[in-house]
């Protein structure tokens, strides 16, 4: 058999240039593998709060004890001879960030029904957290039912943020062109890597309040009044100068975010899978961003420049419309709160996307009507 050899007439350029050629064909193959073809059982990650302590959450600038468990999450409220036990997978609308935790929707359901509901989210959760916080306690916690509650902007929590992209800007040269050739397999990495970080820099967070006096008095906090649309929305502002397209990333997951999208299914396919195999149910609860529902936010997203869609208020997304799919697909319980949210007015903390008492008390009435 003969060697394969350069043509010696070659200049190095064109040597030089085959070899550049074969190395890129090289790396597109295997990009392209990784995207579509590889499954990687890399694990996901998550943070959490400094176990068996207890800290300072806030209302309004007034401080509240929350007591952390073993697994670093805030514990629920415990309910002896429960008839049925459910868990809360979620991010901080599920978690309750900003009202007092009797406040919550999941405490509401632990008075009002017969069951225990063990909330397990924390802000800035996304799915990858929440398969990872649920593959640590689903054999430590008793549960008969998985709610994941999804909020609207979880397509786009789940992609390349803004911290998450200063965070991989600090990583060596090898490591970035690494994630040239194996994009998919790099960020798993990187994301566990991530998280890691968020915990240190979270943990250096909450010894700042160590001291705290609870029972000190706090004036009233402009999030007890209500919002009437002229305010600075500094935090929005803020939202646009780095995410001009939040709002398209989050809801638009067939057309603009398709990529984050398959990132999210294939993560929720393995939830699903390890719910089953626990022989549980899994439901869905979609909690809806505020330009789903309120037309006072849309218009003043709508003036600080946002890109949005329209009939996002009254009709369907993107994102619902694949969530609705998937349900219909598993045969799952999905709990859409759009229908119980547009009914109503003032369901929002004032400059914050998160919900209020109101909200968390319809989510509850919702979910509660549901198990009847």
């Amino acid at each position: 058999m003969k060697k394969v050899r350069f043509n010696s007439n070659w200049s190095f350029f064109q040597k030089v240039s085959i070899v550049v050629f074969i190395l890129f064909g090289i790396s597109f193959v295997l990009r392209w593998l990784d995207q579509n073809y590889f499954q990687y059982k890399l694990p996901y990650g998550y943070f959490h709060y400094p176990p068996n302590q207890t800290i300072p959450f806030f209302r309004s600038g007034e401080p509240e004890p929350g007591k952390i468990g073993k697994f670093g999450i805030r514990e629920s409220s415990l309910k002896e001879n429960a008839s049925c036990h459910f868990l809360l997978l979620g991010d901080s609308q599920t978690f309750g960030s900003g009202i007092f935790w009797q406040d919550t929707f999941s405490e509401i359901l632990n008075r009002e029904t017969i069951c225990q509901w063990t909330n397990v989210s924390m802000p800035g959760f996304t799915i990858d957290n929440e398969i990872a916080i649920f593959q640590k306690i689903k054999g430590e916690i008793p549960f008969d039912q998985v709610y994941l509650v999804v909020y609207g902007n979880d397509i786009y929590e789940i992609g390349d943020t803004p911290d998450y992209i200063h965070f991989v800007d600090k990583q060596k040269w090898y490591v970035r062109l690494l994630s040239y050739i194996l994009p998919e397999y790099t960020r798993l990495d990187l994301k566990k890597k991530y998280f890691d970080s968020v915990q240190l820099r979270m943990e250096e967070e909450i010894q700042k309040y160590a001291n705290i006096e609870y029972n000190k008095h706090f004036p009233k906090s402009k999030k007890d009044e209500v919002e009437v649309g002229n305010e600075n929305f500094l935090t929005f502002l803020t939202l646009f100068s780095i995410s001009p397209n939040y709002f398209k990333q989050s809801l638009d997951v067939k057309s603009v975010s398709i990529q984050n999208y398959l990132r999210w299914k294939r993560v929720f396919d393995q939830l699903y899978e390890e719910v089953s195999k626990n022989q549980k149910k899994l439901t869905i609860v979609y909690i809806p961003l505020d330009v789903e529902f309120d037309p006072a936010r849309y218009q003043i997203y709508e003036r600080i420049g946002f890109p949005m869609e329209k009939h996002w208020l009254e009709g369907d997304s993107e994102f619902v419309l694949e969530l609705q799919s998937i349900t219909k697909e598993y045969n799952l319980k999905f709990i859409d709160l759009r229908s119980v949210f547009r009914t109503e007015k003032q369901l929002l903390q004032k400059e914050d996307i998160h919900y209020n008492e109101k909200a968390n008390r319809l989510v509850a009435d919702k979910i509660k009507k549901m198990l009847e």
